[in-house]
């Protein structure tokens, strides 16, 4: 299996408030508080999930696993590109495997992986648990935004996690 660097390389993520330290935000002129906190939050989430299926894989041997990961690293990257995009700055994001700016998604991480090691079926259900999670995350972000790039964005990542959500329910 090839290791979070050669697998995922090197992307550089930003931060706002809602458990993250203040950035220089001056140069979003369409996005709202609300708007940057979801979805610096969402990026986090995305790499949270990747760095989870990363190391369940090499614990299960589970293809599900290196699959949905990959598909969570196109996420993450989709995030990054789209906040570029609307200029919010997320260079302060930790690029480190397992490593996250909010202390939430930290916590998160920390739990999640704790309990996935411990055996293929606490792996899978570690999966369908982050899929929901990122599916009522996408709903509520969805509900908030009233920028459209986002509300489009989310939107794709939500019918891949329901996929997602769907494959580990398969294999449960």
């Amino acid at each position: 299996m090839r290791n979070q660097t050669q697998k995922h390389g090197n992307q550089q993520g930003g931060s706002s408030h809602g458990g993250y330290q203040a950035a220089n935000t001056t140069a979003v002129n369409t996005l709202t508080d609300t708007d940057t906190s979801a979805l610096l939050f969402m990026i986090e989430e995305e790499k949270m999930a990747r760095d989870v299926y990363d190391a369940l894989y090499a614990q299960t041997g589970l293809i599900q696993f290196d699959r949905i990961s990959d598909s969570e690293q196109k996420h993450y990257d989709t995030l990054l590109k789209t906040a570029a995009k609307l200029g919010l700055d997320t260079s302060s994001l930790s690029t480190e495997a397992g490593v996250f700016s909010n202390v939430e998604i930290q916590s998160l991480y920390d739990g999640l992986l704790m309990q996935g090691l411990a055996g293929t079926d606490e792996a899978i259900a570690v999966g369908i648990a982050i899929e929901e999670t990122d599916i009522a995350d996408l709903y509520a972000a969805i509900e908030e935004t009233g920028v459209a790039m986002l509300d489009t964005v989310y939107a794709k990542l939500l019918g891949a996690s329901e996929s997602h959500l769907a494959a580990f329910e398969n294999i449960a």
